[in-house]
């Protein structure tokens, strides 16, 4: 299994985000008056399903290239570049909005941006990878 991953590892990591993506946003959607509880009192429902459309299409986006025998590098670009916006975002959120979070709405944004920087460098592997490939 881990020398598929390891062979694959850009169309892994692009699948694995996708499905992610589609996941959060459905229990976005479901649980949005308990999360936006959760994160604090500028989180509103309204709020937090606006972040799970996003993270359908977000979904939808990298599923389409995940499928893709070898995906797009511009795609994958386009995809990482969003992945720095979004921990941009998150740090910006922390700095100059805290007030308005709860401590558990400050801990779920920095590991969601932790975790997004990880995948964020997968991506950046990934398409190393492919693109040496490519050449060789």
């Amino acid at each position: 299994m881990f020398a598929t991953l390891n062979r694959n590892l850009l169309k892994s990591i692009m699948l694995f985000d996708g499905v992610f993506s589609v996941v959060t946003a459905a229990g976005l959607f479901a649980f949005s008056g308990p999360v936006s509880a959760l994160v604090g009192p500028h989180a509103t429902p309204a709020i937090v399903n606006g972040f799970a459309a996003f993270f359908l299409l977000w979904g939808a986006f990298h599923l389409a290239v995940g499928r893709q025998e070898r995906p797009s590098p511009a795609a994958v670009r386009f995809a990482i570049i969003g992945d720095a916006l979004w921990i941009l975002g998150s740090i910006a959120v922390l700095l100059v909005a805290r007030d308005g979070l709860t401590l558990t709405g400050i801990g779920l944004i920095a590991v969601a941006a932790v975790a997004v920087a990880d995948i964020l460098l997968l991506k950046q592997i990934g398409l190393g990878r492919q693109q040496r490939a490519i050449l060789a």
